[in-house]
């Protein structure tokens, strides 16, 4: 047991207080300290992640009622991209489904885990996924399923810090407000305490640097190298603005395809948190918000936010681990950057013996692990730019300067063929977040598929598609209204 540490968190945010209580757990006899700025906002107009947000808070101890009346959050089923090929058409990425709703097998060769291979067959057949599978009838009808369908939530950025920050201080995280001046570090470059602009001095044995696009410390002061994502992915600017909700709430996140990138519409309890991310180089920001305005007459400006794409290629660097955008940023298309930190914090249980160890050198494999997650993450993203939209230079131009990623190369070359299978996805870890299916939904839906699957020996699927629906039509009837759960609340 690990005891009498000085570990400080710098940042406060989602990141920040998810480290800090996360921290409280596993290093229950250590002073953990918290150091919020005052000048330095919190990003997010709403904000969305994926399933394993309700885990990680459950792990934490936080309940989901609690969770969504503090912060006047909403279910997500999955994300609704729409327009991406310029043709007014929808596509559907939901999370996974759970129980009956996902036992499909194949006699005599595969007893379970079948759900792809249904898929598959849906799209031989030039069969909807809307309806026929279980994340689109249930988003597109406003219900949803906790008990069989995965689900994450929609949240308000601020109201959802601040909750954090109620239940830190209640369980004994120590919290400062200052404003970060300087380090001092021993004689091997590691840091030993944090000096502040009131003349504050903090010591520490470890830090964690969750200060957001700032990157005080893993970026400002270590300068570790940073990997270039641009080549890959070149949005690069953002501008939030706030809707009125509609009279139902959806259960799933709106990705809408502009001429120049693509609105964000995040259902919150009071108001939609919304904005338009586009590539900088081809328009200006009076110009998007110009474009966006055309869609929403309602809206006002209100700030413009500058983001590049990459990542860090040493997030442990000495005794500090950078945590959240600390460590980069892909872009939001999915909503990945709440799980980049959840997943550094689970993988942080493997190396405990090596946190206060200055001379270890396990801190490589946790970097590279991170890595691939940020790597993965840039292949999937990549993906969901190959369409069919033309209307503007910055899709006419974007498979052209934009390559995609090595990994990436081949498989798609395969998705073209309609020849993949499980193994063709290079998988380095149980750290991936976007399985199979997640690839097979967004290449159905961008029509990327130019032949048919080759099933042969395949075709003895059970449940048939006709057994399958009368399934999915039996939960729809008992599924939830997603208003009415919230008010339930």
């Amino acid at each position: 047991m690990i005891k009498d540490k000085n570990i400080v968190v710098l940042g406060g945010g989602t990141a920040g207080w998810l480290t800090a209580l996360y921290l409280k757990i596993i290093f229950n006899q250590c002073n953990i300290t918290l150091i919020e700025s005052k000048k330095i906002g919190i990003l997010g107009a709403g904000e969305g992640s994926v399933p394993v947000l309700p885990k990680f808070l459950s792990e934490l101890g936080l309940k989901l009622p609690e969770v969504i009346k503090s912060t006047g959050g909403t279910l997500k089923n999955g994300i609704c991209f729409e327009n991406w090929n310029g043709d007014g058409k929808k596509y559907f990425h939901g999370f996974d489904v759970k129980n009956s709703l996902n036992k499909f097998k194949i006699p005599p060769y595969f007893s379970n885990d079948c759900y792809d291979y249904y898929l598959k067959h849906l799209i031989n057949n030039n069969m909807s996924f809307d309806e026929n599978t279980y994340p689109n009838i249930l988003s597109f009808e406003n219900k949803i399923d906790l008990d069989n369908m995965s689900y994450s939530y929609h949240f308000d950025a601020h109201k959802l810090a601040e909750y954090l920050k109620k239940v830190g201080q209640i369980r004994g995280i120590n919290l400062y407000y200052d404003e970060f001046k300087n380090v001092k570090t021993d004689e091997f470059d590691n840091i030993t305490a944090l000096n502040f602009e009131s003349g504050r001095s903090q010591s520490c044995d470890f830090v964690f640097d969750c200060s957001g696009f700032n990157r005080l410390l893993i970026g400002k002061y270590y300068k570790t190298k940073w990997i270039d994502y641009q080549k890959h992915l070149p949005i690069k600017k953002a501008i939030p603005f706030f809707l009125k909700q509609d009279e139902s709430i959806k259960p799933y996140t709106q990705a809408i395809a502009m001429k120049y990138g693509w609105i964000w519409k995040i259902p919150l309890q009071h108001r939609y948190g919304a904005g338009y991310i586009f590539d900088s180089d081809y328009i200006s920001d009076e110009d998007a918000f110009n474009e966006a305005k055309e869609m929403f007459p309602e809206i006002e400006y209100t700030r413009t936010i500058k983001f590049d794409a990459g990542r860090y290629e040493k997030v442990w660097y000495k005794n500090c681990i950078a945590v959240g955008l600390s460590t980069g940023f892909t872009e939001p298309l999915e909503a990945t950057s709440i799980w980049i930190a959840i997943m550094q914090l689970y993988n942080l249980l493997h190396f405990l013996p090596d946190i206060f160890n200055k001379f270890n050198h396990r801190k490589d494999l946790y970097n590279k692990i991170t890595s691939n997650m940020n790597d993965s993450i840039l292949n999937f993203l990549y993906l969901h730019y190959i369409t069919k939209r033309n209307d503007s230079l910055f899709w006419r131009e974007f498979k052209k300067k934009n390559k995609p990623p090595k990994d990436l190369e081949n498989l798609f070359y395969n998705i073209q063929q309609s020849n993949i299978n499980i193994f063709d996805f290079n998988f380095k870890s149980q750290n991936d977040i976007f399985s199979f299916t997640s690839y097979l939904q967004v290449a159905n839906g961008l029509e990327l598929f130019n032949e048919s699957f080759n099933l042969n020996s395949y075709d003895n699927l059970i449940p048939s598609q006709q057994e399958y629906n009368i399934t999915l039509k039996n939960h729809i009837k008992n599924a939830i209204d997603h208003r009415q759960f919230l008010n339930s609340l």
